[in-house]
């Protein structure tokens, strides 16, 4: 049976979650009681961060952790795999940091936007470049059998792997297909440049182990044109059954969120029964 999560954040606030990062207590409770079965977390960095605390918080609300979405560290640090020197061995060791964080929480971690926005027209020095600079990466959480998820991203953010193939591609060329990478299919970046979500998720295969859900303007679920049943049933049809998580913005409203996260589950759950 599929899963679901929420986007949340315990250290900088992000455009995707209900709650700031003060906030967090309250967010877990929110997801316990809306029926989630698990947080997908923003971690930035392990300055003062407990893990094993934040990890007995899930435990006492019966709450698991789907991955770690990494991507603030671009943002607020400037670092990324496509970099050299000093930035490049920061980026390479904050996810050695989230990998270990991983183990302690049981949980995947997101290769989203630290990998590098990319430069258009140079696709595939930059494909050989990354693959490079993940090498080490990519060994490490093998040996941990720790799940790393590349995320696919529209054309409009970055220049490397907008569609399933692209990414599918590069796990399997230029990583070499390792056991441990795998795909985070994002709908709202597939609604831009999958031609055929049948298609994308025949594709990934088994390679498939994360689904981002916001509808076709970013907007909760129901608020766009995607069509969420069908989507489900051909996750479930793939035999898909690891989790599918929000990450939306706040619209149409904050409120809206909060109060329709519990009902779109149920029916979801109800679609795949």
């Amino acid at each position: 049976m599929m899963k679901f999560s929420s986007t949340m954040t315990i250290q900088y606030d992000t455009i995707f979650s209900p709650f700031t990062a003060a906030q967090y207590p309250e967010a877990l409770d929110w997801l316990r009681d809306s029926g989630f079965d698990a947080a997908e977390v923003c971690i930035s960095h392990y300055r003062d961060l407990d893990v094993a605390g934040f990890k007995a918080e899930l435990d006492r609300r019966g709450l698991a952790c789907s991955n770690i979405s990494t991507g603030q560290a671009r943002t607020l640090e400037h670092i990324t795999l496509l970099d050299d020197g000093e930035a490049l061995e920061r980026a390479q060791e904050r996810l050695m940091e989230h990998i270990r964080a991983a183990k302690i929480l049981d949980c995947k971690v997101t290769l989203g936007l630290i990998r590098g926005l990319g430069t258009p027209g140079k696709e595939r020095e930059e494909r050989t470049l990354l693959a490079r600079n993940l090498e080490k990466v990519v060994d490490y959480a093998g040996q941990q059998q720790v799940k790393l998820i590349l995320e696919t991203i529209n054309r409009y953010e970055t220049a490397l792997f907008n569609t399933v193939d692209s990414c599918m591609d590069f796990i399997e060329r230029d990583l070499g297909n390792p056991e441990c990478v795998g795909v985070h299919w994002d709908v709202f970046h597939a609604n831009i440049e999958d031609r055929d979500f049948g298609e994308a998720i025949d594709r990934m295969g088994d390679r498939l182990m994360h689904v981002h859900l916001a509808d076709s303007n970013r907007w909760f679920p129901g608020y766009g044109h995607l069509d969420f049943p069908a989507i489900f049933r051909q996750l479930k049809a793939a035999g898909f059954e690891d989790y599918c998580s929000f990450e939306c913005f706040n619209l149409p409203s904050r409120e809206a969120v909060l109060a329709e996260a519990g009902r779109f589950i149920g029916e979801m759950k109800a679609v795949i029964r």
